[in-house]
């Protein structure tokens, strides 16, 4: 028998407390499980503290997304001479993306109850230097739209809740609903009412009908040591 699996992937922990909440209740009250991208420097927030290890990891799971997310979409498409006119925190040099990851690691040992395995650039933007950084630091995995070339497994990016319809979302589904790993990434901060409202028609959809199976990166990282084909996707 063939397994499929899904994650949800929500971006930007540390912005609007308040729909995060929203996004991982609807996760929960729908027998579902996600991974959150934590934001490092929120970490002096108490209440997020608080609130993040009163989480069950085994369903909703904490990835390192930044210390800073030093990342402005206003400029990414302003080229000067062929750079960026500010560089996203993953797009500089190995010494600046392990300096982000050593703070990060030192405020979620201060923090947290439990090390993130895996890793998302804000805006989905590095470099090849980020690898040797993320095994530096301990990192096993990386979210991201394509393979790094080093000894870390990747997460593939399928696509962004971004949709209004639950027929919209299936026109984008059908392009990956072949891949044994669909990931399906959400800002919450940015999410709709309207949007909201069509998670719960997504996780229904992914569970019921396509059988697909909700799991954590840390799953599906302990999945690829047994499983060849799921593997073998993540280390395209």
């Amino acid at each position: 028998m063939v397994y499929k699996y899904v994650i949800f992937k929500d971006d930007d922990v540390g912005k609007n407390f308040d729909k995060l909440k929203k996004w991982i209740d609807v996760v929960v009250r729908n027998d579902a499980k996600g991974t959150i991208g934590l934001i490092g420097k929120y970490l002096n927030d108490s209440e997020l503290k608080d609130y993040l290890n009163s989480l069950n990891p085994n369903i909703i799971e904490i990835f390192c997304h930044g210390y800073s997310h030093s990342f402005y979409p206003f400029l990414v498409n302003r080229i000067f001479r062929g750079k960026r006119i500010i560089p996203a925190e993953f797009e500089k040099n190995l010494e600046r993306h392990n300096n982000s990851l050593i703070k990060y690691r030192e405020l979620e040992k201060k923090y947290l109850d439990k090390k993130a395995l895996a890793f998302g650039p804000p805006g989905n933007i590095w470099n090849e230097n980020v690898a040797d950084a993320l095994i530096q630091n301990d990192f096993k995995m990386i979210f991201a739209w394509k393979k790094v070339k080093a000894d870390i497994l990747t997460i593939p990016l399928s696509d962004n809740l971004n949709q209004n319809s639950f027929g919209d979302f299936n026109n984008d589904y059908e392009k990956n609903k072949d891949n044994l790993i669909y990931t399906l990434q959400f800002h919450h901060a940015k999410l709709s009412e309207n949007q909201f409202n069509l998670m719960e028609e997504v996780i229904d959809f992914l569970k019921n009908k396509e059988k697909r199976i909700f799991v954590t990166p840390t799953e599906l990282f302990n999945i690829s040591k047994k499983d060849k084909d799921v593997l073998n996707q993540m280390s395209l």
